[in-house]
């Protein structure tokens, strides 16, 4: 895999209540660093996951027509947008080596609002999880921004949901900016067309040496995806393993895998105050090393992700061997310790094949 490609896993996946979002304002030394990880538990604020390395390439695509309604003059024609012609899919956003065109709805609708246009460029439907893709041209250069949400499916809105992402610049004009999100929705439906409406609100803008600037807007996407060819494609293979962390156990109970996605999920029973970083790291039947991060987890569930920022997992693979690590979380930093220790055994999972 490149080395650009190293900004583009989905990391960090948190669980929080939108309703309840507050507003935390970066420090300087965080804004500097324009890398920012985030991950949260109940109440704590979300970040997203920041690329450092400026991606120049942009990718040229014709839109294919895609149910959705018209928001009147803020809905931008092709010809108008100056990003009517800058695609950053969601393969390419989560590094993707594999063409998986198959699987993802392009949806090319452009708004603009408050001298801000973003494009959705398109989206994706796994089992309890949405994906989508957006490029961004600001009205002033940035270091980096982020959107308040909310999402609707068949015309209910999400009201709890975790989210994880990632996002950076296009090319080097500080204004021009791909993000993707990563978004639980519990039970939707990867069997049929599903209904669909985003609404991005309310942009945050972080700029060098300065404090935040909100730009208070409406960004609202509407359209129809399917996520049935996704889930044709899916495999899931039962896992029975456990390890403990100060006497919270964490039980792992399948690897659900496809073209875009590839989980290990699991349980947790008396979980603690204490917060880890856990990481599930090791190699497949080839050599290759293999790491699946934490990317979500409440009182009851957690879910690991496949970082891609390893390459692709090959199809040629028959097993994933696997050990837990742990690292303890600071509770008055709320920074995670780079301090991993062996929290486990070892464990072999062997694929469908």
């Amino acid at each position: 895999m490149k080395e650009s490609n190293d900004i583009y896993n989905l990391l960090n996946q948190v669980n929080f209540n939108i309703e309840d979002y507050e507003k935390e304002e970066l420090s300087d030394m965080e804004k500097q660093k324009l890398k920012n990880s985030f991950r949260r538990r109940n109440k704590r604020i979300t970040k997203l996951k920041w690329a450092s390395t400026i991606v120049a390439a942009l990718v040229l695509v014709s839109v294919a027509a895609v149910n959705y309604t018209n928001f009147g003059g803020n809905v931008y024609a092709a010809a108008q947008s100056k990003i009517s012609e800058i695609s950053y899919s969601i393969g390419k956003a989560l590094g993707i080596e594999r063409n998986i065109e198959t699987y993802t709805n392009i949806v090319g609708q452009f708004v603009e609002d408050k001298g801000i246009e973003v494009k959705l460029t398109d989206v994706v439907i796994d089992k309890d999880e949405l994906i989508f893709c957006i490029v961004a041209h600001m009205n002033q250069p940035i270091d980096m921004f982020r959107f308040d949400y909310d999402i609707f499916i068949d015309g209910k809105k999400i009201k709890n949901f975790g989210v994880s992402g990632s996002a950076g610049p296009i090319d080097d004009s500080g204004t021009l900016f791909f993000a993707t999100y990563a978004v639980d929705i519990k039970d939707i439906d990867t069997n049929k067309n599903v209904d669909i409406r985003i609404v991005l609100k309310d942009c945050n803008l972080y700029l060098a040496g300065k404090t935040e600037q909100e730009i208070r807007g409406k960004w609202e996407f509407e359209f129809t995806a399917n996520g049935d060819d996704l889930r044709k494609s899916t495999n899931v293979v039962p896992i029975d393993y456990s390890f403990n962390i100060d006497n919270t156990i964490y039980t792992l109970e399948e690897l659900r895998y496809n073209p875009i996605n590839q989980k290990i999920i699991g349980k947790i029973e008396n979980i603690s105050e204490e917060f880890y970083v856990i990481e599930l790291d090791g190699e497949d039947s080839l050599g290759n090393k293999v790491v699946f991060g934490l990317s979500s987890m409440d009182d009851k569930n957690i879910i690991f992700k496949y970082e891609k920022v390893y390459g692709n997992l090959s199809d040629e693979i028959t097993s994933i061997t696997l050990t837990p690590y742990a690292a303890k979380q600071s509770k008055e930093s709320g920074r995670e310790s780079n301090d991993y220790k062996q929290v486990g055994e070892k464990f072999t999972i062997f694929l469908n094949k």
